[in-house]
C-alpha cells in the first residue's frame, strides 16, 4: 500500500538526519546545490519537489548509505556526474525516488597498464580528468570522447551505451569489467577482475569472463551501483585526419548512404565514423553559414601512418566525389594554417569562426573532449551562450534526444528522414537531424529537440518526441536510448525481452531499492522501497 505524501517526506528527512549523522556515510548537499543538480533540461511538473542529494567518495561510503536507505525504506538514484543531458539529468526515473547518490566525488583513476591502453576508473572520472592523465604522462591513447564534452562521466556514458567517432566507437564494449555494490549490500566483481582491483599487471584484457555474462545487467538498468569500471583504450594512430564533404543535392542522399557502408565495411580503411548532417544540424552545432547551402554534410575521421592516410585519401574522394560538391581533408597541418590566415585583416573575421568549429571538432575526432557540441542546447535559450564550463541542465537549457537506430540503406534512411521531416514539423521543431555509424549495418540517428525551458515549451517537446517514438517504431526504427521520464514507452515493445529482465530484477533488487523503474517494467507485485508501508 502506498504511503501518502506527508509519510514519504518524514521518511526522507529521517535519512537525511541519519545521513548528517553519520559522518562516514557521504556528504549532504545543501538545499541550494541540490536544486541546480536536480534541474533537467526539460520543465518536470516537480520541479520543486524535496530531493536529498548524498556525495558519496568512497566505495564504503556508498555501501554504508545505502544500508541507512534500505533501513529508512527509500528508494535511490545513483548518478555518477549528473550531465546525462537530454536523457534526464539525474532525474529518476520513479517519481517516488527523492534520493540522489552523486558519486562524482569518486575520481580516482585506480589502476593503468599502459603498455596495453587499459584504465580503471570511478564513476567521477570524466572525459577531462583522463585527457589530463593521459597527458601528465605522455601516454599514447585516446580519449572515448563524446559530444557532451570534458566534464561528462566516462563510467556512466559506458553504462548507458553511448558511443563516439574514435576507433572503439561503441563504449560499453570497451569496458573489461566492472565491480558494483549490489542492493543486498554485497559487492559484485567481474570473473577476470583482480579482486583488489589496483594491481595493473592483472587488469582483465578479454570481456566475456566464464559463464553467463553477468556484466551487462548493469548496463541501461537499476538494482546495482556500479563504482568501477576497467576500459580499453584505443592507442593514439600516427596520424589523424578528419574529412568532410557537402552534398550537392538531397537527391544524392542515397547514394552516400551507400557510399558510407562500402567504405566502412569494404575499403579496409581504418575510419572512427561517419556522421551524415541536414542543415538543420549543422546550423545548431556550427550556425547557418556552415551549411554552405549543401542539404548534407558528411564528416568522418582517418586514422593510421602517413603512407595509409594518403591512400585512404584516393579512396574516399573516389567514393564520395561523384555525388559531393567536394571533399576537404583537414589535419593539423591545415589548422595551423586556418589559424595563421586568421589573424590577416579582412580574411580573418571570416575565418575565426570557421577555424574555431572545424579545430574542436578534429580535437573529439582525435580522441581530446571538446565542448564543440554542446552549444546546440543553448540554441533557444535567451542571452549568450557560456564561453566554457557550459552545462545545459544548470543554465536551463530545454533539450530532448530522439535516438533510433536506422539500417544502413538508402530506402530505410529515406523512409526515415520523411516521418521525421513531417513529424517534426507538426509540432513546430526542425528535424536537425544525425546519422552516425555505430556497427557495419547501422545508423544511430540523433534528433534534438532544442526549446525555451518552460512547461508550455517542455510539453509540446514531450509531445514530439513520444510521437517520433510511435511513428519510428512502426517503421521499425526502435529507440537505443530514452530519457528517464519515458520508461513506459522504452519497455513497451519486445515482451519476451521484458519478462526476463523483470524476473532478473526480482532476484537481484527485490524491494527496488536501486533506481526503480529504470529500463525496468514494473510486475504487478513490484513496489518500490519507499512506497510500501
Amino acid at each position: 500500500m502506498k504511503m501518502d505524501c506527508n509519510s514519504k517526506t518524514a521518511k526522507l528527512w529521517a535519512f537525511r538526519d541519519a545521513i548528517s549523522e553519520c559522518g562516514d556515510a557521504g556528504r549532504l548537499l545543501d538545499d541550494r546545490e541540490a536544486l541546480v543538480r536536480g534541474r533537467d533540461t526539460f520543465a518536470h511538473g516537480d520541479d520543486c519537489a524535496p530531493f536529498v542529494i548524498v556525495k558519496l567518495s568512497t566505495t564504503d561510503e556508498v555501501e554504508r548509505a545505502l544500508a541507512l536507505a534500505r533501513q529508512h525504506g527509500l528508494s535511490v538514484q545513483p548518478v555518477s556526474t549528473g550531465r546525462n543531458w537530454g536523457y534526464g539529468s539525474i532525474r529518476p526515473a520513479s517519481s517516488d525516488t527523492k534520493v540522489i547518490f552523486d558519486l562524482s566525488g569518486m575520481t580516482r583513476i585506480l589502476s593503468f597498464d599502459e603498455e596495453l591502453g587499459i584504465v580503471t576508473v570511478q564513476p567521477g572520472v570524466t572525459q577531462g580528468d583522463l585527457d589530463r592523465f593521459l597527458k601528465a604522462r605522455d601516454a599514447s591513447y585516446m580519449v572515448p570522447t563524446t559530444g557532451a564534452g570534458p566534464s561528462c562521466s566516462l563510467l556512466g556514458n559506458a553504462l548507458e551505451r553511448g558511443y563516439g567517432l574514435t576507433p572503439i566507437a561503441d563504449h560499453f564494449q570497451a569496458v573489461l569489467g566492472l565491480t558494483a555494490v549490489l542492493a543486498s549490500g554485497t559487492r559484485y566483481t567481474s570473473p577476470f577482475l583482480d579482486p583488489n582491483g589496483t594491481d595493473a599487471s592483472r587488469l582483465p584484457v578479454y570481456r566475456w569472463g566464464v559463464g553467463p555474462y553477468l556484466d551487462g545487467l548493469f548496463a541501461q538498468n537499476g538494482g546495482a551501483i556500479v563504482t568501477s569500471a576497467t576500459i580499453q583504450l584505443a592507442p593514439r594512430p600516427k596520424r589523424t585526419e578528419m574529412f568532410c564533404f557537402w552534398l550537392s543535392d538531397e537527391r544524392h542522399l542515397p547514394a552516400a548512404v551507400a557510399a558510407v557502408r562500402e567504405l566502412m565495411t569494404r575499403s579496409g580503411l581504418m575510419i572512427g565514423g561517419i556522421n551524415l548532417m541536414n542543415s538543420a544540424r549543422v546550423s545548431l552545432v556550427a550556425g547557418s553559414s556552415a551549411s554552405a547551402g549543401a542539404p548534407w554534410i558528411g564528416t568522418g575521421v582517418l586514422y593510421g601512418d602517413p603512407a595509409a592516410i594518403a591512400a585512404g585519401r584516393k579512396i574516399i574522394r573516389r567514393a564520395l566525389s561523384p555525388l559531393s560538391r567536394r571533399v576537404v581533408f583537414i589535419n593539423p597541418m591545415k589548422l595551423r594554417l586556418l589559424r595563421f590566415c586568421s589573424g590577416i585583416p579582412l580574411i580573418g573575421r571570416k575565418l575565426t569562426a570557421l577555424q574555431n568549429s572545424v579545430a574542436s571538432a578534429h580535437n573529439v575526432l582525435s580522441g581530446y573532449p571538446e565542448e564543440f557540441a554542446l552549444p546546440l542546447a543553448y540554441s533557444k535559450r535567451a542571452g549568450d551562450v557560456p564561453e566554457s564550463n557550459l552545462n545545459p541542465a544548470r543554465d536551463k537549457c530545454g533539450l530532448l534526444w530522439y535516438a533510433p537506430i536506422v539500417p544502413m540503406r538508402a530506402a530505410s534512411v529515406s523512409l526515415y528522414t520523411e516521418m521525421a521531416n513531417s513529424t517534426c514539423q507538426k509540432h513546430g521543431f526542425d528535424a536537425a537531424i544525425t546519422f552516425s555509424t555505430v556497427s557495419a549495418s547501422g545508423f544511430d540517428s540523433t534528433i534534438p529537440l532544442v526549446f525555451p525551458r518552460d512547461e508550455a515549451n517542455s510539453a509540446r517537446a514531450l509531445e514530439c518526441l513520444r510521437h517520433l517514438i510511435d511513428e519510428g517504431r512502426k517503421l521499425g526504427f526502435q529507440p537505443y536510448r530514452f530519457h528517464s521520464a519515458l520508461m513506459e514507452e522504452a519497455t513497451s515493445t519486445a515482451d519476451d525481452h521484458w519478462r526476463l529482465a523483470q524476473s532478473i530484477s526480482a532476484v537481484i533488487d527485490p524491494d527496488g531499492l536501486i533506481a526503480p523503474g529504470r529500463y525496468q517494467r514494473p510486475s504487478p507485485s513490484f513496489q518500490t522501497a519507499d512506497a510500501s508501508s
